[in-house]
């Protein structure tokens, strides 16, 4: 910005006038945006829209205030026209632009012109962040709509930024972040733990630094809210004043409810946390729940249903931990730990940071966070954690995460293939019906799913054997029994196919991550009964 204007000599009143312009009190927290002092303003512009945009909006208000009497309206409208480029810059929205315009109006008094006349003023440069541009000899009847083009920035006008992290060397602010693993480890509770620390400004394990205090969202599509994360959150100590529960979304029509979805909803989402407005960590659970029907499987489709959400939590500073599941992979289960998520590769790809829980092989009680992947740090040390029974209330008892005291050394392929290598020799398939459970919940969450596609995730994730049918395996059995997990075939004829889903679960989106999307599943393999395709 350019704000030159030739000025005398300032005098000794215009000195202290402008060295009190400049000062920002610490009186505390505003009630509102009117009564904010500048400290505050600027630290709330900096975390909604960024620093440059922050910087923009904070000299524009200072160069008005500091110019001469004579000078204020000439700066004004400068200013005026220095934010509307921000606008349609994409930089600040056009409301924001406004009320700021209108605010440093009222504080200098409409600079001696009619209120009337310095409205139409901000109007008129409102008017020009939307209105297409036109051709000197192009008639405002005959305007053609604004051609597409690129959203580009010159280097030169952008501050480099320092990168803020949530949970240090682990989770940074604005960026997306994996936490993968095997059902029934403790990930959800590791999410509870991730919460609890956000909203108390806690510490973290292993002397890893701490966090400021701040608000989470929390999404989780599988446990119950009240007999599940609530105890959970209140056995890891959260303040629970600070952690919003998304259960659902209205339909377009602001009417009934739905499942959230990233394909649609992100707009509710930010326009949750804005107004909220200390947001720091959103917690997905699992991300597969949330595709809005997308097959998480594709790479392109994955990239779209991503992007909206990392753009939104770059612009909100928000760290995002999204919850999904490791394969077994092909190649007797050598491929590396970063190529066992769950999904599309995408999801590895849009990822800053990408973790995964272990069982310790050598003691099935303990679980290890080991680093898959991590884009802005250096490599981070393993921890290691116990999950411990806890009572939060009257006979209601809840799971919580323990840390060790020191780092871990455990490579996390070499654990990870350990692990499962010791599995296969105890002649497990997996666990017991708990983890069972856990799976089929993770798996149907999204909505039907071909019961081959449940076989061959589930022989994956090591829960099935290989020659054994879901049928055959009594931990299935009675998993599906509990859950009251419903077997239905799907079309008619040569094309038809058997498919599990979740009881009440109508609503849900189809083709969840992992589930074939268009094509129908082979008929080839026999069914449990020994026809192809038959009823699992």
């Amino acid at each position: 910005m350019n704000f030159h204007h030739s000025r005398a000599p300032l005098t000794a009143a215009e000195l202290k006038r402008r060295a009190e312009a400049l000062m920002a009190n610490g009186k505390g927290k505003p009630e509102n945006l009117a009564e904010a002092e500048p400290a505050d303003l600027e630290a709330g512009d900096e975390r909604q829209y960024g620093p440059t945009a922050a910087k923009v909006l904070r000299d524009v208000k200072r160069s008005v205030a500091l110019a001469s009497q004579e000078a204020k309206f000439a700066v004004f409208t400068e200013a005026a026209a220095t934010l509307a480029e921000a606008v349609a810059s994409q930089w600040v929205p056009k409301s924001v632009m406004v009320d700021r315009l209108s605010e440093i109006a009222i504080a200098h008094g409409f600079f001696g012109h009619e209120r009337r006349e310095v409205e139409e003023l901000i109007g008129q440069y409102a008017e020009r962040t939307s209105a297409p541009k036109q051709k000197p000899d192009q008639s405002a009847s005959g305007a053609k709509p604004a051609k597409r083009r690129l959203i580009a920035h010159r280097a030169s006008d952008l501050e480099p930024e320092k990168l803020v992290w949530v949970w240090p060397g682990r989770i940074p602010e604005g960026k997306l972040v994996l936490l993968g693993g095997p059902p029934g480890l403790g990930k959800s509770q590791l999410t509870a733990f991730m919460s609890a620390t956000v909203s108390n400004g806690g510490h973290w394990p292993c002397g890893e630094g701490s966090t400021l205090p701040g608000d989470v969202i929390f999404m989780s599509a599988e446990d119950g809210v009240q007999d599940t994360i609530i105890p959970r959150l209140m056995a890891a100590g959260a303040d629970r004043d600070r952690v919003h529960i998304v259960s659902a979304a209205t339909k377009p029509d602001g009417t009934g409810r739905k499942t959230f979805s990233l394909k649609t909803d992100v707009d509710l989402l930010e326009e949750m946390a804005r107004k909220i407005g200390s947001v720091r960590l959103i917690i997905v659970d699992p991300i597969s729940a949330y595709m809005g029907g997308s097959d998480g499987n594709g790479n392109v489709e994955t990239r779209e249903v991503l992007e909206p959400l990392a753009d939104m939590a770059n612009r909100l500073r928000i760290a995002v931990v999204a919850v999904t599941h490791l394969n077994k992979g092909g190649g007797g289960g050598n491929q590396s730990a970063l190529n066992r998520f769950a999904g599309s590769i995408a999801f590895v790809a849009a990822a800053r940071a990408a973790f995964a829980v272990i069982e310790d092989p050598e003691d099935d009680e303990r679980r290890f966070l080991l680093q898959a992947k991590n884009n802005l740090g250096k490599k981070c040390k393993g921890l290691a954690f116990r999950l411990e029974q806890r009572l939060v209330g009257d006979e209601v008892m809840s799971s919580n995460v323990m840390f060790e005291g020191d780092h871990v050394s455990e490579s996390i392929d070499d654990a990870l293939s350990a692990s499962e290598n010791r599995g296969a020799k105890k002649g497990q398939s997996g666990g017991g019906k708990e983890d069972v459970m856990q799976f089929l919940k993770d798996i149907l969450s999204a909505g039907p799913v071909d019961v081959l596609e449940v076989e061959r995730q589930a022989r994956a994730a090591a829960l099935l054997e290989d020659d054994k049918r879901l049928s055959k395996s009594k931990a299935f059995r009675d998993a599906r029994t509990e859950l009251g997990i419903k077997s239905t075939r799907d079309g008619f004829g040569p094309g038809s196919r058997y498919v599990l889903e979740l009881p009440d679960a109508s609503w849900a989106p189809k083709n969840p991550m992992g589930a074939p999307s268009q094509t129908r599943a082979p008929m080839d393999d026999l069914g449990a009964h020994g026809e192809a395709g038959g009823p699992q």
